[in-house]
């Protein structure tokens, strides 16, 4: 029993590209597959790798890769180490109330084994048709012996099965051996009638595979998505070819597995329609309020009152920033909003508006994108640019020139929004800017800052005003 000393030979890294197949070889055979690697030193394996099938009910859905075995948990594993076999078979096995069968299969290398391969079965449903055949049990058989050796050639296409996958056994002339009920009840609904068993297949896909070995001479594994008619109707079919050798390694028997993905593919097309028209409505949203700021700036232009124009700009600004939110959604399929990018589009807008002012705009930032969902955005975007236009309005001078900061950062809990400038107008007094006697631009700002569950403070020093805000990223 291990006794011993040898060099171990890591069957995870002589098995790494085959690994993978695990979980389809599991789901053809309806088995549940273990994969142990002997450590010599402690007269010990331990599990590297298993699967389970989900196209019948699995023996077992622990995970317990990682865990040693010793002597007394598994005595089979250890006498087929210590024994020239390749293969031991356990009957009369109980687990879980079911009836079950164990085969354990060495895997060597170089005349060591580095491996053993145990499957369990369960005999409920192995007893029964269609997995009582012969042919399904003279293919598995081949096939759990070229997956040891490592001469299937399926990389690419070896993906579990899919629910309610057809799952066909075709000899080499295609001549369906087995079948499994899906596959059945599939080829029924595409018009064949009776038992398939015994019948040549006809689909094209199949012989365009059997063409290609004859040319290249290789057995590989195939698979496409092809759309088909059927009367007045497209259907669409996820179709693989998963061949097995024996003996010479020449075309024997073929695993043919398929699935129909009409309705998948339609609640696609659905899906994507849905988020094309959603898209657009957002495009077209953006529009129509870029319509409406082009109307009152034209009715702007038309007035003589200065203080009537203002009030006109600033709700020429403020539809600007509610439309910048909509352009933001319309570039993604789901509800999230880039802020960066809308105080980016946001602050180029004043910079074009004032440009006849002597002040500058710089935007300072520690991230490249920050999203938020949409009705947070468009909050956040509103009290921008009323920060934004308070310092315009407050902190600007025909004499001097002053510089309006706007920043954006985002740290593990928070994110803090900053507008700065350096010429504030000492007259007016920090805590009347937060008064609900003050401007109609802060207190909008306060009930946009209380629907986000934020928090504004203002820091008034001299001549230099900040005005930040903090809030969660993730509160809604």
């Amino acid at each position: 029993m291990l006794n011993n000393k040898k060099d171990t030979i890591y069957l995870f890294e002589e098995f790494k590209d085959y690994l993978p197949y695990l979980y389809l070889i599991s789901d053809l055979l309806g088995a549940d597959l273990y994969l142990y690697q002997p450590i010599w030193d402690l007269s010990a394996v331990v599990l590297i790798s298993e699967a389970h099938p989900k196209v019948v009910p699995p023996i077992s859905l622990r995970q317990e890769v990682g865990k040693l075995i010793f002597f007394e948990d598994e005595q089979e594993i250890f006498k087929l180490i210590d024994s020239d076999k390749s293969k031991i078979r356990k009957t009369d096995i109980v687990i879980g109330g079911f009836p079950v069968e164990e085969e354990f299969y060495s895997i060597k290398k170089s005349g060591k084994i580095i491996g053993i391969l145990k499957i369990q079965r369960n005999l409920l449903i192995h007893n029964e048709f269609p997995y009582n055949s012969r042919v399904f049990k003279e293919t598995s058989h081949w096939l759990i012996k070229s997956f040891i050796k490592q001469e299937l050639s399926w990389k690419g296409y070896v993906d579990p099965l899919l629910d309610n996958e057809g799952v066909l056994i075709l000899d080499k002339d295609g001549i369906v051996l087995f079948a499994n009920m899906a596959g059945m009840r599939l080829f029924r609904t595409l018009g064949e009638v009776g038992n398939i068993l015994g019948k040549k297949i006809k689909d094209p896909f199949f012989y365009k595979f059997v063409d290609a070995y004859k040319e290249m001479g290789t057995v590989k594994a195939y698979g496409e998505e092809l759309f088909e008619e059927y009367g007045e109707e497209t259907r669409s079919f996820y179709k693989r070819i998963l061949p097995v050798t024996k003996g010479d390694n020449s075309l024997w028997r073929i695993f043919y597995l398929i699935k129909e993905t009409t309705e998948l593919r339609q609640k696609e097309r659905e899906l994507n329609f849905k988020s094309v028209l959603i898209k657009e409505i957002h495009h077209r949203v953006k529009n129509n309020l870029q319509t409406i700021a082009s109307l009152l700036r034209i009715q702007m232009r038309r007035l003589d009152s200065e203080s009537a124009k203002i009030a006109l700009q600033e709700s020429i600004n403020r539809i600007n920033s509610i439309a910048l939110v909509h352009e933001s959604l319309s570039k993604f399929e789901e509800d999230r909003v880039d802020i960066i990018e809308v105080a980016e589009k946001l602050l180029n807008a004043f910079k074009q508006t004032y440009q006849h002012l002597p002040c500058n705009f710089k935007f300072v930032k520690n991230r490249k994108n920050i999203f938020l969902s949409s009705k947070k955005a468009t909050s956040v975007s509103l009290i921008m640019n009323e920060l934004l236009q308070n310092a315009v309005k407050h902190g600007t001078s025909e004499d001097i020139v002053t510089e309006i900061i706007l920043s954006i950062k985002q740290d593990d809990k928070y994110i803090i929004l900053e507008v700065t400038n350096n010429l504030f107008d000492k007259e007016t007094k920090s805590s009347e800017l937060l008064s609900s006697k003050g401007s109609l631009g802060f207190q909008l700002v306060q009930m946009l800052v209380d629907e986000i569950r934020g928090k504004i403070d203002i820091d008034k020093v001299d001549d230099t005003l900040k005005i930040k805000l903090i809030f969660s990223r993730g509160d809604e």
